[in-house]
């Protein structure tokens, strides 16, 4: 029977808790570009960079964030200021370095992957997978090869170009939106299928956990499993979100 393993979708980490020290919060415009005051201070990512963006709703959004904080900062209820945090202090000092660790994903895309048995679960992920694989063929000339088993599948240089390719078309937060929905769900293809909006993020979720989702339908709900899924879920749907406001410029 083919097996499947549970997603590792990360665990917020245990952090020393930082008080909020601060009353107000604002969205400032300098040069063209907007960011976040805490007490009229500019806010800074964790690398020293200025918290800011071009699209004034997602500074909203990340502003909002930090006026909804009480007693105690609490980063896991933050999804928007984390990923331009990323986008600045990770993926803009260097995409070329963040697209050759993405391509890392290649031959081990999870939609690539095909149980060998039963046929229930065969055709639930012929149903659902393939035919995002068609969508990124016809509309992004990408062909990724299908195997069924676990033993690994090369892809071919030209789809490996291809792939290649399209990452470097992307801006700045596209790159962040992707390397973030890869490292989720394992799969360079939905991560390209949200930024390109093949697929909304409620449906990427549902295309990464299907494996999962198959077994409890078997075997009954498992409590872990659903809160796994749920987090999932959560993550992707918040990736959703930074991308359509910062595409608001």
């Amino acid at each position: 029977m083919h097996e499947t393993k549970p997603l590792k979708v990360q665990e917020p980490k245990e952090e020393k808790r930082r008080k909020r020290v601060y009353k107000t919060v604002a969205v400032v415009e300098r040069d063209g570009c907007f960011g976040v005051s805490l007490d009229e201070r500019q806010l800074h990512t964790p690398g020293r960079v200025k918290l800011e963006a071009k699209s004034k709703e997602l500074l909203d959004a990340i502003a909002a964030e930090w006026d909804a904080q009480q007693e105690f900062i609490d980063p896991a209820t933050m999804p928007q200021t984390k990923l331009l945090n990323t986008a600045l202090d990770r993926i803009a000092p260097d995409t070329g370095k963040v697209i050759e660790g993405l391509m890392s994903y290649v031959d081990a895309d999870l939609l690539c992957y095909r149980a060998e048995t039963p046929a229930s679960l065969i055709e639930r992920q012929a149903t659902v997978w393939q035919p995002i694989l068609d969508t990124l063929s016809a509309k992004g000339g990408i062909e990724m090869k299908v195997c069924s088993g676990l033993m690994p599948e090369t892809q071919e240089d030209a789809t490996v170009s291809s792939i290649s390719a399209a990452l470097r078309e992307y801006d700045v937060m596209e790159l962040t939106a992707h390397q973030a929905v890869a490292s989720l769900t394992g799969s360079l293809a939905l991560g390209l299928a949200l930024v390109d909006q093949y697929l909304s993020g409620a449906e990427v979720a549902a295309a990464a956990y299907l494996d999962e989702t198959w077994q409890m339908e078997q075997w009954g709900e498992d409590k872990e499993a659903l809160e796994r899924k749920h987090l999932l879920e959560k993550e992707i749907l918040s990736v959703e979100r930074f991308l359509s406001l910062a595409k608001q410029v």
